[in-house]
């Protein structure tokens, strides 16, 4: 084995990024050659041996696409790995143009390290493998001995590899798989998955996913990235990634699915949580401000396409300010949670309840019969707050003002109802003796 470090091409006209993935490749045992151009790197390919490039798309003067079509036209560079990194979603159109022009994958930034990291090693090791196979066919003329050795290498590679790999038939019958499948899945061993019928449908269980990934993979030839939910043996259900193609067999008389895939369960859960983060308010469980917004405006969307009412409810604590200087924030904290919990038991499971900050709270209430239903829920509200609260051994009254504004009446979007019931809110606090209003009555609006 040779001593020389394979070199990798990393094209980008950012001085900034190309010192950046410099710096993540840098201990890899490689050496990073740069070019700051799609004509620089032509040239470099022109008069260098590569082991992979790392090409950005959007360029000025030569494009990623461009280069890597002027890059395959050249001897050294028709077999030499593309890997495509932007910053821009790519849609299908670009991922076909991306492929054919002759990438191997994508990826976007901000590049994650680890996964850059490990794709590289394993296009290292497979350029490592193809100069040994390389040097040892002309070592020996493509004697039996060299060609069973080099498969014997690429062998390790299928069996070492972290990821799923497999080849199926269209209809989903497994022909092969590596040992990392195996175990993504939960088999024991390869025999339990190849040649079994169905199983692709068994592991790929959502009917909906299943003809998703079919019907892409029949129109465009490929699959780049689609994301399942996987069935394993146990029954359990993982996250998985799937990049694969339509191949003919080495008869030509029969079509396959070669592919790799990954667990991203991880990632999904991650998601989740920062989703579920975003959208509920922390101290209370129940929506935030934001997501109140949003279910506002399908709301509107709804009940202007089928011509219906809205409600938006502006819940605000009449004494809430006192019970914080009198025990405490840990009490109002608890007193808040308590007020969300009463306020979900009075509205419908199709409404919606969420602390729009402090002690302020908003209630939605989609497709109602007629005004009067609302000014029946706010009384309902106002009610359950009159009644006392336990906590720690005191005994806390509080009471609440609600002010309603309806659509389409008091407004049509969502920022002017919930300020209109705002402002109804405040006017039923000054009028006094009312404890709910409506904009029209307690603000005079015509």
């Amino acid at each position: 084995m040779t001593g020389q470090k394979q070199k990798v091409l990393i094209v980008d006209d950012s001085q900034t990024n190309l010192a950046l993935l410099e710096h993540m490749l840098g201990q890899d045992g490689c050496e990073v050659v740069q070019a700051k151009s799609g004509l620089e790197a032509v040239e470099l390919v022109r008069n260098n041996d590569f082991a992979l490039i790392l090409l950005d798309i959007q360029m000025p003067g030569m494009n990623g696409y461009e280069a890597a079509l002027q890059i395959k036209d050249l001897e050294r560079g028709r077999h030499v790995p593309i890997i495509f990194i932007t910053a821009i979603f790519q849609d299908d159109e670009n991922v076909r143009q991306g492929y054919e022009t002759g990438a191997v994958d994508y990826l976007f930034r901000p590049v994650d390290v680890q996964t850059l990291k490990s794709k590289v090693q394993v296009f290292l090791q497979m350029n490592q493998q193809k100069l040994l196979l390389e040097r040892e066919i002309d070592h020996r003329k493509q004697s039996e001995k060299a060609l069973r050795h080099a498969e014997e290498k690429y062998r390790s590679i299928f069996e070492r590899a972290v990821e799923g790999i497999f080849q199926s038939t269209v209809d989903g019958v497994f022909r092969e798989i590596n040992p990392a499948m195996v175990r993504l899945f939960g088999y024991d061993s390869a025999e339990e998955m190849i040649g079994v019928g169905n199983l692709r449908e068994l592991i790929m269980s959502d009917e909906s996913e299943r003809r998703e990934y079919i019907e892409l993979l029949r129109r465009d030839g490929f699959v780049s990235n689609f994301e399942y939910r996987a069935r394993r043996k146990d029954g359990s259900v993982i996250w998985c990634s799937e990049s694969s193609r339509l191949v003919q067999s080495a008869d030509g008389g029969t079509e396959l699915v070669e592919g790799v895939l990954e667990d991203i369960s991880k990632r999904k859960r991650q998601e989740q949580e920062l989703k579920h983060l975003a959208t509920v308010d922390s101290l209370t469980g129940i929506p935030n401000r934001h997501l109140f917004f949003d279910r506002l405006e399908h709301a509107l969307a709804a009940a202007k396409r089928y011509d219906v009412l809205a409600a938006v409810l502006f819940v605000d604590l009449n004494e809430f300010k006192k019970v914080n200087d009198t025990y405490g924030h840990s009490v109002g904290d608890e007193l808040l949670r308590m007020v969300a919990k009463r306020l979900e038991g009075r509205i419908r499971e199709s409404d919606t309840l969420a602390r729009l900050g402090g002690d302020e709270f908003g209630v939605l209430l989609s497709n109602i019969d007629d005004e009067s239903g609302a000014e029946i829920v706010a009384k309902s509200l106002i009610d359950v707050m009159n009644e006392p609260f336990e906590i720690e051994h005191e005994r806390i009254l509080i009471g609440a003002t609600v002010g309603i504004s309806y659509y389409p009446t008091d407004g049509k979007d969502s920022v002017t109802l919930i300020s209109r019931a705002d402002a109804a809110m405040y006017g039923a606090k000054k009028r006094g003796g009312d404890k709910f209003g409506t904009f029209k009555s307690v603000c005079g609006a015509t």
